[in-house]
């Protein structure tokens, strides 16, 4: 119940990942992070454990990528830990932008990804494949553009193409939306934004990106010029009575 886009770009050290679900609170189980703050290295990683999600598929596979596992044999190492590997998807980009990902049989149909050049589109509980399509020319069409609005526009091009639902019941609404990247120019995420138990979080998501970037020279601030703090903290104030 879950369509998901992971992407990087190494020319301009970035990564990062957008989804959106009816799934409430699913920030508890995803996505998995490594090597990616305080420092952005070249083993850094994103992992989207999906459909019916168990989250240490996600750690298990960065394990095993940090102790040499190849690609080639990573399926074979999750599934045998795994005895409901079958209801898993599950997707990873890294940040020298290598690929990996899973769909498996039972996970809740219809369930479909599609990569291309550092880059993942992926979805479960959808009625066909246009929403992954969508998401995947999203990302090539948008290859060039910031890595936050890249993601966010296939984002919304997977809902425009239909989102989550099936043939049966129709479509079914989004209640939470995220998403996080990484640059490697501050020892914390270029962007970390959720929205959760939230009637269209989507449109929310994307303003909340927008509102928050005037955060980075607060952020910045604090950390590396504490004592100017207050002459740059007003857009704080500006933000929280822009909502009242």
């Amino acid at each position: 119940m879950t369509y998901t886009v992971i992407a990087s770009n190494p020319k301009t050290n970035e990564i990062g990942i957008a989804s959106t679900t009816i799934t409430i609170n699913f920030g508890r189980t995803f996505p998995v992070t490594r090597h990616l703050a305080p420092e952005l290295s070249s083993k850094g990683i994103i992992v989207a454990p999906m459909a019916t999600v168990h989250p240490q598929n996600g750690y298990r596979l960065c394990d095993l990528r940090d102790s040499g596992v190849s690609w080639d044999d990573m399926e074979n190492q999750l599934s045998k830990h795994d005895e409901h590997w079958s209801w898993r998807q599950i997707g990873a980009v890294t940040a020298t932008g290598e690929t990996w990902v899973r769909t498996g049989s039972n996970a809740w149909d219809h369930a479909s990804h599609i990569v291309a050049e550092g880059s993942i589109a992926m979805g479960n509980y959808m009625d066909g494949p246009e929403p992954v399509k969508a998401m995947a020319n999203a990302l090539e069409e948008a290859r060039n553009e910031p890595m936050d609005e890249r993601l966010l526009k296939a984002l919304e091009a997977g809902k425009e193409a239909g989102g989550q639902g099936t043939p049966e019941i129709g479509p079914v609404p989004e209640a939470w939306a995220m998403i996080q990247t990484f640059n490697g120019k501050q020892p914390w995420p270029a962007v970390d934004v959720r929205v959760d138990f939230d009637v269209d979080p989507l449109p929310k998501l994307r303003r909340l990106v927008t509102q928050l970037k005037n955060m980075d020279k607060v952020l910045h601030t604090m950390s590396f010029d504490p004592s100017k703090t207050f002459d740059v903290y007003g857009v704080v104030f500006d933000m929280y009575n822009a909502q009242v």
